[in-house]
């Protein structure tokens, strides 16, 4: 019975740390879209150019692009944070804002763009992208 005991609590304490692994892991992978190369229905997508390659970050929700890195084909160690020049907002419900926290005032700088599956220049913050909020 006290084997038994041991047991059970031993699997338990396995169970509640593999939850508390992927719990952590969800949160450390945070918001990579659906995770294919196209920017498909839902995603709000980012780009840049190196050279002729393409490269792109995926959303489904709002994110402060410092913590993202760039993928090109594969996963990049380039941060895309003031680094896209493009956007195209697929989201199913609403409009995205993209921003740019200026360091010297620290007043940010919106630009607004619809749900229409159209891809277009981020304009005056161009470079300049510190976070997007969909549905503002």
């Amino acid at each position: 019975m006290r084997l038994k005991r041991l047991l059970s609590t031993v699997l338990a304490s396995a169970a509640l740390a593999t939850v508390g692994v992927l719990s952590t892991a969800s949160t450390a992978g945070a918001d990579n879209g659906d995770g294919l190369s196209a920017c498909n229905s839902g995603e709000i997508c980012f780009y840049r150019y190196s050279g002729a390659v393409l490269w792109q970050k995926h959303f489904w929700y709002t994110g402060d692009h410092g913590s993202y890195n760039w993928w090109a084909g594969q996963a990049t160690n380039v941060r895309m944070q003031d680094d896209a020049v493009e956007v195209n907002n697929r989201d199913t419900q609403c409009q995205v804002r993209v921003g740019n926290l200026s360091p010297s005032t620290g007043l940010w700088t919106w630009r607004y763009f619809p749900n229409d599956h159209v891809r277009r220049d981020l304009g005056a913050i161009r470079n300049a992208n510190d976070r997007h909020e969909r549905c503002a």
